[in-house]
């Protein structure tokens, strides 16, 4: 019976795995009348940029202290992929304010989506997670 060889030189370093791709991408969302609508997305800031510029909160006494997170993903083509999750509300002070800020986060999606991709990002992005956090942080 042969013994293997126990010649070091042929033998080959473990591969190290590749290092391990962000649990997603996050941003901030928070009202702003001079955000300018983004006509075409190839950078993944403008994704943010975008949903921010859709985003109208609700008319009503000001700052409400309230936030969603949402989770979702996207489609190549700019679509939303599957049903959006909502991973942190923060209800705020203003309990007549709650449920037409959950809608105008909501109208921001259908407003904007299919979002603009360019054919090389939405190849990169589909179907990788974003965070959205709307932050109702508009003074009184």
């Amino acid at each position: 019976m042969l013994s293997p060889s126990l010649d070091f030189d042929e033998w080959e370093e473990p591969r190290q795995p590749p290092p391990p791709l962000p649990e997603g991408l996050r941003g901030t969302i928070r009202p702003r009348s001079d955000a300018a609508k983004v006509e075409r997305i190839d950078r993944i800031g403008q994704i943010f940029q975008a949903i921010q510029a859709c985003w109208r909160p609700p008319a009503g006494s000001g700052y409400s202290g309230q936030e969603i997170t949402l989770r979702l993903s996207f489609k190549r083509n700019g679509e939303v992929l599957g049903q959006p999750r909502i991973t942190f509300y923060k209800a705020g002070t203003q309990a007549e304010q709650r449920e037409p800020f959950r809608r105008a986060v909501r109208e921001a999606f259908e407003r904007c989506t299919p979002l603009p991709f360019t054919e090389s990002l939405g190849r990169a992005i589909a179907g990788r997670i974003f965070s959205f956090r709307f932050v109702d942080a508009r003074p009184m």
